[in-house]
């Protein structure tokens, strides 16, 4: 009697990728083995092999150095195959074969029925396909690929994915925004000891941000330096801190709109205060970082008093109101105490989760 085992990776329909091993294990203790790796959105099997007659022993091993046991599960084998010819007739519509390899390797898929198989299986992404430029494809691959759909569908009717050139710029727009950030530091920390340094005033960006009365960026310049305003140097001078402003100020909104998105994680905030970026033995400066932090945004709700109001006195914000302001007041030992207790209740309380409920309160989805 034959008997089949069938294994994919975790979390295979979020990359549209998976990599499919089935096992073919017959009484005698021997076994036939393969791989798939199958594309569904596009391409279809891109790569495959097989080894027929070797020890179930042997085999199993090797599914564990494949796929470890953490990132991988259980698929039904007659599943498995469904998706493996399921991917294979979708990428032969768009003018792909499957690797070369496959026609060998099928042969360990013989004897399963893939009509046993209840599930429904997706092909493609929002109804076309949607090409992922994998890290063995060359540029004349990539060529030859976006070439054959363009000429079957046109421009518009596929989706082309270079997962490096995003992270790419994802990475450029995180030093951008690091530098921003460093660039105002040194600003805010070389203006007199009146003037707030950085934490508090990106702080008071975000309170100004969610203030209910849309507020003018320009008017940071009235709260840090006075009615008076801040005498410049030359106008390129004050140029330069106008661009750094509004750098800064389209980044926080950035933070909010991602925060407030439908789809945001539970832990999403505004807070630019990153743990991340303090030592392990600088506690105590990032707790003072939290509590300018909070003391700017406080400061933001008392620049349009009227505005806030309703905000102030809603009573299902009042808790995290508390928060805020017992982290503006945290030199004072009576609210370092009320901060740590609010953080071990249940479910707690932390700066960053009342952050996030006034900003979802304040800021409704785009």
């Amino acid at each position: 009697m034959t008997r089949y085992e069938a294994y994919v990776e975790k979390n295979w329909q979020e990359m549209g990728l998976a990599h499919v091993l089935v096992a073919r294990i017959r009484d005698d203790g021997t076994a036939d083995f393969g791989g798939f790796l199958v594309d569904l959105l596009c391409l279809g099997v891109k790569d495959a092999f097989c080894d027929i007659g070797v020890m179930e022993a042997d085999a199993m091993n090797f599914v564990n150095e494949r796929l470890p046991e953490d990132f991988r599960e259980r698929i039904h084998p007659a599943c498995a195959k469904k998706m493996i010819e399921g991917a294979i007739a979708y990428a032969e519509t768009h003018g792909f074969a499957p690797h070369r390899d496959y026609r060998k390797a099928r042969k360990v898929l013989s004897g399963l029925d893939a009509t046993l198989c209840p599930t429904e299986f997706t092909f493609g992404e929002d109804g076309k396909p949607c090409y992922v430029r994998g890290s063995d494809d060359d540029e004349a691959r990539v060529e030859r690929i976006l070439t054959i759909l363009e000429t079957r569908y046109g421009p518009e009717g596929f989706t082309y994915v270079d997962i490096e050139e995003e992270e790419a710029d994802e990475n450029g727009d995180e030093d951008d925004s690091r530098a921003v950030r460093e660039e105002l530091m040194d600003w805010l920390n070389a203006e007199p000891e009146s003037v707030p340094r950085f934490y508090e005033f990106s702080g008071l960006v975000t309170g100004l941000l969610l203030c209910p009365r849309v507020v003018s960026p320009l008017k940071i310049n009235e709260v840090l330096w006075g009615p008076e305003g801040r005498i410049w140097a030359d106008q390129d001078e004050a140029q330069e801190f106008a661009d750094l402003l509004m750098e800064y100020w389209n980044l926080i909104n950035d933070m909010i709109l991602d925060c407030v998105a439908v789809d945001a994680p539970p832990d999403s905030s505004p807070v630019d205060v990153w743990e991340e970026n303090f030592a392990e033995d600088e506690g105590l400066e990032l707790a003072a970082s939290l509590c300018a932090w909070a003391t700017g945004f406080l400061r933001a709700t008392k620049i349009e008093p009227a505005s806030w109001q309703a905000a102030l006195q809603r009573p299902d914000l009042a808790p995290h109101w508390e928060v805020l302001q017992r982290w503006a007041g945290f030199l004072e030992k009576k609210n370092r105490d009320a901060v740590e207790a609010a953080a071990h209740r249940t479910p707690p309380r932390t700066i960053g989760g009342s952050v996030t409920a006034l900003t979802r309160a304040l800021r409704q989805p785009v």
